[in-house]
């Protein structure tokens, strides 16, 4: 039965010979981290993508096909090999699993880049990276243009991972050729320069990406259907790139797709040009951007009329949204990547009206973040399950023997182990020593840019609500008073404290750590000093910055929020450009009623006037706070801050291992 808000998003609609019996697609995103050497889907990575089957999506995509196939071999890195047919058992179980549940699959084929060797076989001489049109590499390498042959080899190899996809079962396969990857360069004059037959005129710029579907059609015609992923507008004009006044605009796309006609099945329109500084972080949108806000170019091409389907994405997770956006003509499909992955079951849960139940994404980046060495993981903040998926065949098992369970603290690490105890069958009490549940995300509801942050919050709390979860509050816990509870477990998330660092002056009238600035952010003066640039600091700043204070930010470290994802991080630092002075490399020697003394990052001594100086310089666990209730029943556990003082994800994962060995 369908949630009749949402009559257009669970319509089913038929491309070619493929009914998908909705219109949500689950957008490609690799689980880095998560894929080993192998070739084939592991064990891990096949979980992976079957809970989005599971979870109700029409269509689930297989990320990261490298076509770039003389690549020198990079184990766990887009190292998946269609072409290779001993493996195509393993292909062929991840295919019928992910039909089992009803979903179509596609696989995603992609190159960032293509190369060659000198000697022009695989391994021999040395390796090269071609161009475009024979503009160096970043790091001032030469890289020859690519010439007519490669480009056809390239087709047809193309032409055969799609023969392949075929063999295996594959609905479809999604071409992209979007998002500044090399496809997407011939195609924007504003990376093209050639001025050959692949140059000049935009039918010449197109001629390769058709090319390439000109190739896999006489391969395999229409057997297989084929998604193809651009970008509707490079956001040249957005981000002030020059000469962005010749970039691809959503009229470039439409006339692209009408001249590909049946060659293409189903269209991506998603935004943006990673060579062009600035618009990553709108093509997978930050805490800075509303969601949806690339639909905008999905819409124009709809409008501009084309051939095909028209697919669209970009931060959506809001079963309205969705239906909104359907309903009123800008796309024809929506697809998700996070969304998907802090709740595959979200399709589900709309179309059985439990909309309340879908766990929001906040945009953390943390399944994308791969590249930096403390990165270990494939995870998400909000759902501990992601890249365990196999490991935890049944995710919440409910209990044969009923426990009762005392949780102490109210904030999203106690929250999570209630909601988790409490749906396998436990009996489940919160102690919260504040007036409300939420813990430290309560400040979330006083910016704007955290409002994802706030939805998480209130979807736990409304689900704690919502499960008959007893709640205390206002009530301080003793050990005392929780032995009289006479639980079976109990778990303590009382959290952590801010540290203060040993600074002449941090006992003054004028001093206040992070969490307190927030409950009086309208009360305090109009100068204002952070000690201390972490995430913590930096987001502090810039909302302090938003309500109109004279804003100024010192930080020891050479630089601010490192620890914080790179597209986020840009986005930040570049508003904070505009309204916060930045000392960073500084040391803090003093603090008065009249502001606060550094020695800057050339040994110059400063000073800064200010109001209230905010503390921000990092939390310490309460773990002895933690402790001295762990004689109060005959199972216990510290969760959360009170162990280690991290993030979300780690005080949400903790958690739920806790509440699931329950």
């Amino acid at each position: 039965m369908t949630h009749p808000e949402y009559p257009t998003l669970f319509s089913p609609m038929k491309v070619g010979n493929v009914v998908y019996k909705n219109r949500i697609f689950q957008a490609p995103a690799t689980p880095h981290l998560l894929q080993t050497d192998e070739p084939y889907p592991t064990d891990a990575y096949r979980a992976y993508y079957v809970e989005k089957a599971r979870g109700g999506t029409a269509s689930v995509t297989i990320a990261g096909h490298d076509m770039n196939s003389l690549a020198p071999f990079r184990p766990g890195w887009h190292n998946l090999d269609l072409r290779q047919t001993t493996y195509h058992r393993y292909w062929q179980k991840c295919v019928d699993q992910i039909h089992y549940y009803g979903a179509k699959v596609s696989i995603e084929l992609l190159a960032f880049f293509y190369s060659g060797w000198t000697g022009g076989k695989k391994g021999e001489g040395e390796h090269f990276f071609y161009s475009v049109d024979g503009t160096p590499g970043p790091d001032g390498s030469e890289r020859p243009m690519l010439t007519r042959e490669a480009m056809e080899a390239i087709a047809e190899d193309y032409a055969n991972v799609a023969e392949q996809a075929v063999a295996v079962g594959f609905d479809s396969i999604l071409i992209h050729g979007g998002h500044g990857l090399v496809i997407n360069r011939f195609m924007s004059p504003l990376f093209n320069h050639r001025t050959d037959e692949f140059g000049g005129s935009f039918e010449n710029r197109c001629r390769f990406p058709m090319m390439i579907l000109d190739a896999i059609r006489k391969r395999v015609g229409h057997k297989i259907l084929i998604e193809y992923r651009i970008s509707g507008c490079e956001l040249a004009d957005e981000v002030g790139y020059p000469n962005a006044d010749k970039q691809l605009k959503p009229e470039d796309i439409a006339e692209f797709l009408r001249m590909a006609g049946d060659r293409i099945d189903i269209a991506h329109i998603s935004a943006g040009n990673m060579s062009i500084p600035g618009t990553e972080a709108i093509m997978h949108p930050t805490i800075f951007h509303k969601p949806a806000q690339n639909a905008r170019f999905a819409r124009k091409i709809k409008e501009l009329g084309v051939p095909q389907p028209v697919l669209t994405l970009g931060a959506f997770q809001d079963p309205k949204l969705i239906e909104e956006t359907l309903a009123t003509g800008g796309a024809d499909f929506v697809a998700m990547a996070r969304g998907t992955i802090a709740d595959p079951e979200m399709p589900e849960k709309a179309r059985h009206g439990q909309e309340d139940e879908i766990i929001p994404c906040i945009k953390c980046f943390h399944c994308l973040e791969y590249s930096k060495p403390t990165t270990k993981a494939f995870a998400c903040s909000v759902n501990p399950t992601v890249g365990r998926e196999n490991q935890l065949k049944d995710l919440i098992p409910e209990t044969t023997t009923p426990k009762k369970v005392v949780i102490i603290g109210g904030g999203p690490s106690g929250m999570e182990a209630a909601i988790i105890a409490a749906k396998r069958g436990h009996d489940v009490t919160i102690f919260e020593k504040a007036d409300r549940l939420g813990g430290k995300l309560v400040f979330s509801e006083q910016v704007s840019f955290k409002y994802d942050l706030a939805k998480f919050m209130n979807y736990q709390i409304n689900l704690v609500k919502k499960l008959g979860i007893k709640v205390v509050l206002n009530t301080e816990a003793t050990p005392e008073l929780i032995e009289a509870q006479k639980a079976d477990w109990v778990l303590a998330a009382v959290g952590a404290n801010a540290f203060v660092p040993p600074i002449p002056g941090t006992d003054g009238p004028n001093v206040m750590i992070a969490e307190e600035c927030y409950k009086h952010i309208d009360e305090i003066g109009e100068r204002v000093v952070l000690i201390g640039g972490g995430e913590v600091g930096c987001e502090t700043a810039l909302a302090l910055a938003e309500k109109g204070k004279k804003v100024s930010i010192i930080e020891m470290l050479p630089e601010l929020c490192p620890e914080t994802f790179h597209l986020t991080r840009g986005v930040m630092l570049g508003k904070m450009e505009k309204c916060v002075d930045m000392y960073t490399g500084a040391r803090c020697t003093g603090i008065t009623t009249e502001g606060v003394s550094f020695v800057d990052k050339d040994g110059n001594e400063q000073f800064v006037p200010c109001d209230v100086v905010v503390m921000s310089s990092g939390m310490r666990p309460r773990q002895d706070l933690a402790e001295s209730f762990r004689m109060t029943a005959p199972d216990f556990m510290p969760i959360g801050d009170c162990v280690i003082a991290k993030n979300v994800r780690t005080a949400t994962r903790m958690a739920f291992d806790a509440a699931t060995r329950i």
